[in-house]
């Protein structure tokens, strides 16, 4: 414009926040990347499924194709029934099928459902249980280790008393199959895909183990 006086338009939008107030961005902590190489699906997913209250459906304003009448009802749904979370259920499937597309979506979706004993863990992709295991956390170890040490390394469980009661009251799980001896010992066969496996106590206390991450 100013060279050769030529009329100019600019298009800008509000800096996306978070409730605290600071934005999102690549020097920021908790920064989410649509290359699946530096964010994984699994790991994108769950980034917008654990969208807080308070900014969900402006998210859904920004980030979602859906009608304002979709919104509003997601909205009420957020106020009267928080604890179903279907507001950050329906952003996470949005924004998801856009970056990643529908099927990636779907997998992923299963993959969490299978993480909490709600599916099956072998079909899994080696990429789709890497992404698990960042979100999880999942320290690496050599194997064979005993089930009680998988499970207080990985965070499920405050000591390995804990973990050996856990697996008597019938609590304890390995990819999803009950364990009931206390002594089990968690060798190469049991890692899913070649690389990592699910330690689980109860229904909702789920952690991972991994190796050979380079």
């Amino acid at each position: 414009r100013k060279v050769e006086g030529a009329t100019t338009h600019v298009l800008t939008t509000p800096i996306i926040t978070k409730s605290d107030g600071t934005k999102f961005g690549k020097t920021e902590s908790g920064t989410v990347w649509l290359d699946r190489e530096l964010t994984s699906p699994y790991a994108f997913h769950q980034f917008f499924l654990n969208a807080e209250d308070v900014k969900v459906v402006d998210y859904l304003k920004v980030f979602s194709f859906r009608t304002r009448e979709e919104i509003e009802e997601l909205e009420k749904a957020t106020e009267n029934e928080p604890h179903k979370r279907l507001a950050q259920k329906a952003l996470a499937d949005d924004v998801t099928d856009i970056v990643h597309g529908v099927e990636e979506r779907k997998g992923v979706v299963a993959a969490a459902a299978a993480l909490f004993g709600r599916g099956e863990l072998s079909g899994l992709s080696e990429e789709t249980l890497r992404g698990i295991m960042r979100e999880l956390k999942a320290p690496e170890v050599k194997l064979p280790i005993p089930l009680v040490d998988a499970f207080l390394i990985a965070g499920i469980v405050e000591s390995k008393a804990a973990a050996r009661r856990a697996v008597l009251e019938g609590g304890a799980y390995v990819n999803n199959e009950k364990i009931t001896d206390p002594e089990f010992t968690l060798t190469e066969t049991d890692l899913l895909g070649g690389c990592c496996a699910i330690v689980r106590r109860g229904r909702r206390t789920v952690g991972g183990i991994q190796i050979g991450v380079g």
